[in-house]
């Protein structure tokens, strides 16, 4: 199984925060990722996944249970256009560990 490595970006009152994150699954409507960090429900949350951030809310969150990260379902808030969620290059590709 491959992952695209992404960027998040949160925006909460303790201030906005940027961390690496890997796709899980990717669709129109939305995304699964695996990252260390935080988020909660109903959160809005950007995913970089170019130079543009898509904007998106949390929907559900789970903890992994051999490392301090969590995966989390975000939900495009715009659906994602089909040339935004081809495969990247294989350079841009990484393995799951």
């Amino acid at each position: 199984m491959f992952t695209t490595r992404v960027a998040l970006g949160t925006n909460s009152a303790l201030g906005g925060r940027v961390v690496e994150a890997s796709t899980i699954d990717l669709s129109e409507s939305g995304v699964r990722l695996r990252f260390s960090g935080m988020v909660e429900p109903g959160q809005i949350v950007e995913l970089f996944l170019g130079k543009r951030p898509e904007r998106c809310r949390v929907v559900w969150t789970a903890p992994t249970p051999a490392r301090q990260e969590l995966i989390a379902g975000l939900e495009f808030m715009t659906k994602l256009p089909m040339a935004r969620r081809r495969t990247p290059p294989a350079g841009d590709l990484a393995p799951i560990a």
